[in-house]
């Protein structure tokens, strides 16, 4: 069977990632802070793995851990009103924590 990991996987966008690609035969594995998601939104027999997408080790670890060959990279702040707060933070959860995910991949 063909693994995918879901990063953010337990927030309201990737919960739906995850149950679809369940529905369509793909086991998915989760990473997820927790930072606007809620573990109750992983479904049961889901591999979920509490952290952060700025740990590359984690990620590689996890990816390897669990024999995965694709990923789908819906983790990140959306919020405009903490964009403007907290910028740096923002950018960092975003803009590196994607060229984290990607550098894991590699």
């Amino acid at each position: 069977m063909t693994t995918w990991l879901v990063t953010g996987g337990a927030g309201y966008i990737g919960a739906h990632v995850v149950r679809a690609l369940q529905a369509a035969g793909i086991a998915p594995v989760v990473v997820d802070d927790l930072s606007s998601g809620h573990a109750a939104f992983v479904p049961d027999g889901v591999p979920f793995v509490q952290g952060t997408i700025l740990d590359r080790d984690l990620l590689v670890a996890t990816m390897r851990e669990h024999a995965v060959t694709g990923v789908i990279h819906v983790a990140g702040f959306k919020y405009a009103g903490v964009s403007v707060q907290r910028p740096l933070h923002t950018y960092e959860q975003n803009v590196e924590g994607t060229r984290i995910v990607l550098a894991a991949m590699a």
